[in-house]
């Protein structure tokens, strides 16, 4: 009796589980564009990187090391380290889905390394930030690549944000960034 009683409640809390991954998966999806992509920002190499210092122009992309010097990190999940490649302006559309496109190599790395789309907004309390990533795993030829993100706009201004984060030693060299926009899909 206990038996088919502990199957039937746990049977129970795993659909239920189930169900919740998959309106949480729903609410971080992002959605599907109604129209083709419209560039919004191409980055060139006349354009100012938001980080400084270990960021070299190497004929049409830029270079982007990251060395570990086994200093000790006070968080395990803290990245190596981070770069914000490009910041800008939020886009004037109230709804839309914004993707980055780029080419990239990642070199003398153990791991892969990760560049993110991110939307970032200062509160009063802080910052919020979102981010949709990819991953650049080492290879010695440019592979294009492309970051979907959605965005939607409130009361505080966001700021979009091209990031680059090293788990590991190496070199990631992008080229051919741009920013793109496109209104989302209605849903039926």
């Amino acid at each position: 009796m206990f038996d088919e009683l502990f199957k039937n409640l746990t049977g129970l809390i795993g659909s239920k589980v189930q169900e919740a991954a998959k309106e949480f998966e729903k609410r971080l999806a992002v959605p599907e564009p109604a129209e083709p992509f419209t560039l919004i920002r191409q980055f060139t190499m006349a354009d100012p990187t938001s980080t400084k210092g270990g960021i070299a122009i190497v004929g049409e992309s830029w270079r982007v090391e990251a060395y570990d010097d086994n200093s000790l990190r006070l968080i395990d999940n803290e990245p190596l380290r981070k770069v914000i490649l490009f910041e800008i302006v939020e886009p004037t559309d109230p709804e839309c889905v914004l993707a980055c496109r780029f080419q990239a190599k990642a070199l003398n790395t153990e791991k892969a390394i990760t560049v993110k789309l991110g939307l970032c907004k200062q509160r009063q309390v802080g910052t919020s930030a979102k981010a949709w990533s990819t991953s650049v795993s080492p290879t010695e030829d440019f592979h294009s690549f492309e970051i979907r993100a959605h965005f939607k706009q409130d009361t505080t201004p966001a700021k979009v944000q091209v990031i680059i984060e090293f788990e590991s030693s190496g070199i990631l060299e992008i080229r051919n960034i741009e920013l793109l926009q496109a209104p989302v899909k209605l849903q039926a």
